[in-house]
C-alpha cells in the first residue's frame, strides 16, 4: 500500500519567517491579537500590521491582548488537507499556554466522524516562539528523509522534553497586563526591577529560574544557562527570537557563536501573540538539553 502523504500544520504562534513556511508548504493558522480596541491577525509576514509599529505602540504604553485559533478555524484548513488524500500533522503552542490545541482536539474529534480512515496528530509542543520551531523544522527533517507521520509523531513526543525554551524581558509590565505576573510575583516584587529569567517545564507552564537586577546582567546570565544548558546530541540548531531588539540580539549571538563555537541557525522577530505577553526587548534562546 502506497505511504499516505501528510502536510504539516502550524498556529502562527511558531515566529518562524514567513518564507520559511512557504517554502516547506507549512500551513499555518494565525493566532489573533487586539490594540486600540481593533482585531488584528497575527500572520507569519506581519501584514496586518507591521512588527515595528507593534512594539512601538508597546513601547508608548499601550498592551496588547490576544486570541487563539478557534474550533472553526481548524476544521476548515483541516477539512481541506483531508479531502485532497494527506494526513494531518499539526505542531501547536504549548496547551498551557493557550486554547489552541484544544480548540485542534475539538476539530479532530469531529473531522474524523467525517473521514474515518483519515490520520490527524496533534503534537503539544509544551513550547512557544521558536521553541515550537524547532520541532517544526526537525518534523521536516526526518520528512524529508522518508519517515513516516507516526515516526515522527513517536520522535517529537520524546524531543519536546529536550527542548529548552528559556527567556528574559526587558519591560515585564505586559506580562502584569496578560494576568500572568502573578506567578511571578514572589521573583518580580513590587517595584519590578527585577528581570526573571524564565523557562518552560515539562507540562509548557512557565517558570522563573533565577531573579536577576539589570539588563546587563540578565543577558549574561540568559548566555551563562545557554552555554551550561546545550546539548547537541539531541540536536545541534540553535533558534534565538527577540522582541524588537536586533542589536542586542547580535551582541548575544555573537558571543553565544564564540563560546560555543557553533553558529546559530535561526535569528527572527517574536510575532504580536507571543510579543504582547514578552513586550519589547525580550531575547529567548531555544535549544536542546538533557532535561528542561
Amino acid at each position: 500500500m502506497k505511504k499516505r502523504d501528510f502536510v504539516i500544520v502550524a498556529d502562527s504562534s511558531c515566529d518562524l519567517p514567513c518564507e520559511y513556511a512557504e517554502k516547506h508548504n507549512i500551513t499555518i493558522l494565525p493566532l489573533k491579537f487586539y490594540l486600540g480596541g481593533k482585531e488584528y491577525l497575527n500572520t507569519l509576514d506581519f501584514a496586518s500590521m507591521p512588527i515595528e509599529e507593534f512594539y512601538n505602540r508597546l513601547r508608548e504604553g499601550e498592551h496588547a491582548k490576544t486570541a487563539q485559533v478557534n474550533v472553526g478555524e481548524f476544521y476548515q484548513a483541516f477539512k481541506h488537507i483531508l479531502k485532497e488524500g494527506k494526513d494531518i500533522l499539526a505542531i501547536l503552542l504549548s496547551a498551557n499556554m493557550s486554547g489552541t490545541f484544544n480548540s485542534a482536539n475539538i476539530a479532530k474529534q469531529q473531522l474524523l466522524e467525517e473521514f474515518p480512515n483519515s490520520k490527524i496528530i496533534l503534537i503539544n509542543s509544551i513550547s512557544g516562539s521558536l521553541g515550537t520551531g524547532l520541532l517544526i523544522d526537525e518534523a521536516l527533517r526526518l520528512k524529508n528523509e522518508g519517515k513516516n507521520i507516526f515516526e515522527i509523531e513517536e520522535h517529537l513526543n520524546k524531543l519536546k522534553y529536550h527542548v529548552m525554551c528559556i527567556f528574559t524581558h526587558d519591560d515585564l509590565s505586559h506580562l502584569q497586563a496578560g494576568g500572568r505576573i502573578g506567578k511571578f510575583s514572589f521573583w518580580l516584587g513590587t517595584a519590578l526591577r527585577i528581570k526573571p529569567i524564565i523557562s518552560a517545564d515539562d507540562n509548557g507552564e512557565l517558570k522563573p529560574r533565577h531573579k536577576v537586577l539589570g539588563r546587563k546582567r540578565s543577558l549574561k546570565v540568559l548566555l551563562d544557562r545557554v552555554i551550561e544548558l546545550y546539548d547537541s546530541s539531541y540536536c545541534e540548531k540553535i533558534f534565538i527570537s527577540h522582541g524588537d531588539a536586533l542589536e542586542e540580539t547580535l551582541e548575544f549571538v555573537s558571543e553565544l557563536e564564540r563560546r560555543l563555537n557553533q553558529k546559530v541557525y535561526m535569528i527572527h522577530q517574536i510575532g504580536p501573540v507571543i510579543g504582547a505577553h514578552g513586550g519589547p526587548g525580550t531575547i529567548a534562546a531555544f535549544f536542546t538539553a538533557k532535561a528542561r
